[in-house]
């Protein structure tokens, strides 16, 4: 039989020596054919360089419509001031493959890379502020969230969404939170994912936002968009009332509007109780309860052995209407394999509204200043005498977690 060899061409590749000899021309003038100004900067560049890394570029750099008049190698970028600020190391990650970067100048590279189609160094950037714009990074977050959005990366928008409702309890008592844009505010009354002490505190900052001297004016017309997304059912009676005597509910343009609000809110505190017989739901999201750390029901130091196969008794308020008083008696169970954690939640009959407890449940990893690192939430789950509530946690990032918060939430139908 006839033996077939294997094919003798092979590729040989030096793409450091390749990249080392470009970028060795980097603003250069030498065997430079294109002069580049952006705003009071002027670079030196090298068309064949630009063309082969942007489409755009070789658009602009081979069509005479954009050269300008006084002298053909020379073009002149009209660029923002972030990006003005960051163009030089855009332009060198066109001749290195390699670009210095820092939360600062993240948002001009970014830009840049986006408005002239270089789609490698676009994808480099976000993997990098993704990572930077982590919890409890909530500086970085607020900066980019905007950018995020109106350049459509979606995995940037939910980490930065996802960092600033973790942290929203200080991001609404900082003076900025006053000047931030309506449709900023209203994203962020309308997340499911707030980790907040209680629903008022979400009432007041909207009471602040809508009274501050930079956005009353537009009073009647913000708070129709904003009020109604602050969760009043998830109040107690006296947090109810409290809102009922704010400056907010007697002012003029404002008060029909609350009124309306709270009456739905007691309607869910009278109805919900008989709501099977009733035939009535209360399954909107305006009647679902947040991460509220007033719900919380355990803390459990991240490097304490002592919890692990034993039961801790804890209590919540029975039935979805919240309650001062928590009656409802719960069982957990905590166990340890390397990094992973195994909680088993037992509902007590006490706890049971027609047979059932129906409960979220969250678990929050925070560091040694109490930050959130990690956030594990369930499903809506039914516990009853004859199952349990069973939740795996893996600690992400090991070294900063320092102790884990348990949330249970009951649920309406």
């Amino acid at each position: 039989m006839e033996e077939h060899e294997d094919d003798p061409n092979q590729v040989l590749r030096d793409e450091s020596d390749f990249i080392q000899n470009v970028s060795q021309f980097f603003n250069q003038e030498a065997l430079s054919d294109v002069i580049l100004t952006v705003g009071e900067q002027r670079f030196y560049g090298h068309k064949f360089v630009l063309a082969k890394s942007s489409e755009v570029f070789k658009c602009m750099l081979y069509e005479k419509q954009w050269l300008s008049g006084t002298r053909d190698s020379e073009v002149v970028l009209n660029e923002s001031v972030e990006c003005e600020e960051a163009f030089e190391r855009f332009l060198q990650y066109l001749y290195t493959a390699s670009v210095s970067i820092n939360p600062e100048s993240a948002v001009g590279i970014l830009c840049l890379a986006d408005k002239y189609g270089v789609g490698s160094l676009k994808e480099l950037v976000t993997k990098y502020m993704v990572h930077h714009s982590r919890s409890p990074k909530v500086t970085n977050a607020l900066n980019w969230y905007s950018w995020a959005k109106a350049l459509n990366l979606t995995d940037l928008v939910q980490q930065c969404h996802e960092t600033i409702t973790w942290n929203i309890a200080d991001i609404i008592q900082s003076p900025d939170w006053l000047i931030m844009d309506l449709e900023f505010v209203c994203d962020i009354l309308q997340s499911h994912e707030l980790i907040i002490k209680n629903e008022l505190m979400m009432y007041h900052a909207a009471e602040r936002w809508l009274l501050s001297e930079s956005n009353i004016a537009n009073i009647s017309d913000n708070a129709q968009q904003m009020l109604p997304l602050v969760r009043f059912p998830q109040m107690m009676v006296r947090d109810l009332f409290e809102v009922e005597t704010s400056a907010l509910a007697s002012h003029e343009e404002c008060k029909d509007l609350l009124k309306d609000l709270l009456g739905r809110a007691y309607r869910f505190r009278s109805l919900c109780p008989s709501q099977s017989t009733l035939g009535v739901s209360f399954a909107d999201i305006f009647y679902m309860p947040r991460d509220y750390i007033d719900l919380q029901v355990d803390k459990v130091s991240i490097q304490n052995t002592l919890r692990f196969g034993i039961q801790v008794d804890v209590r919540t308020y029975v039935g979805p209407v919240p309650n001062e008083q928590k009656e409802g008696e719960w069982k957990i169970t905590y166990r340890k394999n390397n990094d992973t954690w195994s909680l088993q939640l037992y509902c007590h009959d006490s706890a049971m509204v027609n047979g059932e407890a129906k409960v979220q449940a969250t678990i929050l990893i925070h560091n040694e200043q109490e930050k959130p690192l990690q956030v594990q939430r369930t499903g809506t789950f039914a516990c009853s005498r004859g199952n349990s509530l069973n939740i795996q946690v893996t600690l992400q990032d090991i070294e900063p977690s320092k102790s884990m918060v348990i949330l249970i939430k009951p649920i309406a139908d």
